[in-house]
């Protein structure tokens, strides 16, 4: 029987808790298969260094340099074509649109034999936010490219930024791990439902909208409980928890290192966000077996089957969102069928290890 080569693979991530968290199973399938694997990040948190080393990885830092974006730009090229000299990956996987559109041109300079980039969410203003023209030499750079829903696949092949004869492949975001977030029953609503959102603090994720629900539910429910947590953001639509607290209607439970007792307490999760890749926190949710509230977006809408494992409603428009949270409110006869139909859901369509497989074929070490 032929034994499996084992691969050098570096992953280049935008952040160090997104190769920790979100691609930590992935990571572990690779070592665990015996890929040697580098994870390549800005600097962060070293609880999420030592995560990575825990699964057997190893971490290197490139921090672009404070200066004008495109230098600063050439010069994380610059550095990662010297990482990539000096390491010697086989295959780099760039996760991020930003990070693509920098490592898939530098691992062309560094010869690497193959380049696949992950595009996990469009920007709402398009790509021209991370400059278009470097996105399509990124794309071009590409072995093949890597998708979270079939919305953003469709509006790159419209815009014609994806050459035809390019391998595409598109997975529900990073996976759910099934065994670590079970299925856990219902909690009594005698005393009222519990909503539950976890996110970002940023406006882009529909909190705002979520507190102007919570306050117009609150006035006629009482009883209702509405809770969200998540970490404080430093982007220019960044909310401070004061913010979504005042009036109080909305509980913050803060960031929390562990989501999963937040969601075994709560009812319905609420995710209002513009759309993105796929929201890691709304697979949590149904893997939980708590029904799903989200919007009609990128992403988000590949989440929920209408009525069944939840709701979807349009994005910003608190109206719609507080008649859907309603509906639980007045029914709640509607959570039994919902949380088995969202546990089904993400038994069927977002288990991790059929993800896992799958980029495992496209990377070319299945």
């Amino acid at each position: 029987m032929t034994q499996p080569v084992s691969e050098r693979i570096a992953l280049v991530a935008p952040s160090l808790e997104a190769a920790a968290v979100l691609r930590h199973d992935f990571i572990q399938w690779l070592v665990k298969r015996g890929h040697r694997v580098l994870c390549i990040t800005p600097p962060g948190p070293g609880r999420y260094i030592r995560i990575l080393r825990g699964l057997g990885a190893q971490h290197r830092i490139v921090e672009p340099p404070p200066s004008l974006r495109i230098l600063a730009d050439w010069q994380t090229i610059k550095a990662l074509v010297t990482q990539f000299n000096d390491w010697q990956p086989n295959v780099v996987l760039a996760v991020g649109l930003r990070t693509l559109t920098l490592s898939a041109i530098a691992a062309r300079r560094a010869n690497v034999r193959r380049v696949v980039s992950v595009i996990n969410g469009l920007p709402s203003d398009g790509v021209e936010s991370v400059g278009r023209r470097r996105f399509a030499d990124a794309i071009r750079a590409s072995d093949a490219i890597v998708l979270h829903n079939r919305d953003n696949e469709h509006t790159l092949m419209r815009l014609g930024l994806v050459p035809r004869n390019m391998q595409t492949l598109v997975v529900p975001g990073s996976g759910i791990d099934l065994k670590k977030y079970p299925a856990v029953p219902m909690p009594p609503h005698e005393g009222g439902l519990v909503f539950l959102m976890l996110s970002r603090l940023e406006r882009r994720r529909g909190v705002m909208e979520y507190k102007a629900a919570a306050q117009q539910l609150k006035a006629e429910w009482p009883n209702a409980t509405f809770r969200l947590a998540g970490q404080p953001a430093d982007t220019p639509d960044a909310v401070a928890p004061r913010t979504l607290t005042s009036g109080g209607a909305v509980e913050y439970l803060g960031n929390l290192e562990d989501v999963r007792p937040a969601l075994a307490a709560c009812h319905v999760f609420v995710y209002p966000s513009y759309g993105e890749g796929m929201p890691r926190a709304a697979l949590e949710a149904l893997a939980t077996g708590r029904p799903v509230v989200t919007t009609r977006t990128p992403g988000c809408a590949d989440t929920v089957d209408e009525m069944v494992s939840g709701c979807m409603v349009e994005p910003a428009d608190v109206a719609s969102l507080a008649a859907a949270m309603e509906c639980y409110l007045r029914n709640p006869a509607l959570l039994g069928p919902g949380s088995r139909a969202a546990r089904l859901k993400a038994e069927r369509r977002f288990n991790v290890k059929h993800v896992n497989a799958a980029l495992a074929r496209i990377i070319g070490v299945a």
